[in-house]
């Protein structure tokens, strides 16, 4: 009786990872003989939740995730596999999702053979703007090369900067920020970006974006963890700019006929100068 009240205490407090299976199997992969995953299997799939990809015979290598005849949104260049390496992952964003349940996926790369594909629990709160989400380890100059189809989509014109966060809880580090090797493809570093210790934030005020990213196919980001610890990057995320909120405004130069109601929905008899809303839209009285 004790056992079986202990294991019904245990499955009260025991949380249950969900997972989908997406595909298993023995397939060797190799750039002529990619592995496909149909749109159909991720009918289910949600922001944050992780792709697993599990594998065999890893022989220093890479992989590669692909969709619609480009590098799926989200991901990076040449994940690097290892010998004793047996599965590798990556977290669904807002551009990936859509692109697998439109498109499906391809796995891609050179010398490792695929056993089983499936997506479940991952992240919790991954936001609307998160172009990359996961762990990428930043030691003496490491690099991650983000898929430049990671922006599909995106107009530029309506972000003011790029946070890219870690769990480095410090400042003290190197961070360059380039679309491609050498001082004309550098963005920003450590000396021009601001630093907290929760992210990097490169402005974009005085960056082209569009023209920068047009002669590329990625963007990397390369630390080197000076006298501190390494760490993990963890997400790249985009700044939407500030709004005021004020869409349709009008001036007290108009007719304005109907009643005015303070922006907490209060209805004010006299108003003074301010913002107020009359017949459901904004007036400015100056």
């Amino acid at each position: 009786m004790k056992k079986v009240f202990l294991l019904l205490c245990l499955m009260a407090t025991t949380t249950f990872a969900m997972a989908t299976d997406l595909w298993e199997g023995t397939h060797a992969v190799d750039w002529s003989n990619t592995l496909t995953i149909e749109a159909d299997k991720f009918a289910d799939a949600q922001v944050g939740q992780k792709i697993v990809i599990e594998f065999t015979d890893a022989t220093g290598e890479v992989i590669e995730l692909h969709s619609n005849g480009g590098m799926l949104p989200g991901t990076r260049y040449a994940h690097s596999l290892y010998g004793d390496q047996h599965e590798t992952e990556v977290f669904i964003t807002s551009g990936m999702l859509a692109c697998l349940k439109e498109y499906g996926m391809e796995v891609c790369g050179k010398g490792f053979t695929a056993t089983k594909l499936w997506y479940g629990d991952g992240k919790d709160n991954v936001e609307e703007n998160t172009v990359w989400t996961g762990y990428f380890w930043m030691d003496e100059w490491s690099t991650m090369e983000l898929a430049k189809t990671s922006f599909d989509g995106i107009n530029w014109s309506d972000y003011k900067a790029i946070r890219f966060y870690s769990e480095a809880d410090r400042t003290d580090y190197v961070i360059n920020v380039l679309t491609k090797w050498g001082d004309d493809g550098k963005l920003g570093d450590q000396t021009t970006m601001t630093m907290t210790n929760e992210y990097a934030e490169l402005s974009l005020e005085n960056i082209d974006m569009s023209a920068k990213m047009a002669d590329t196919d990625r963007l990397m980001v390369q630390c080197n963890k000076e006298g501190g610890n390494p760490f993990n990057f963890t997400a790249i995320v985009l700044v939407k700019k500030e709004s005021t909120g004020i869409d349709d405004v009008r001036s007290q130069k108009e007719d304005v006929r109907g009643n005015f109601y303070n922006l907490a929905g209060q209805r004010i008899a006299q108003p003074n100068k301010g913002l107020y809303i009359v017949n459901g839209k904004k007036f400015v009285r100056n």
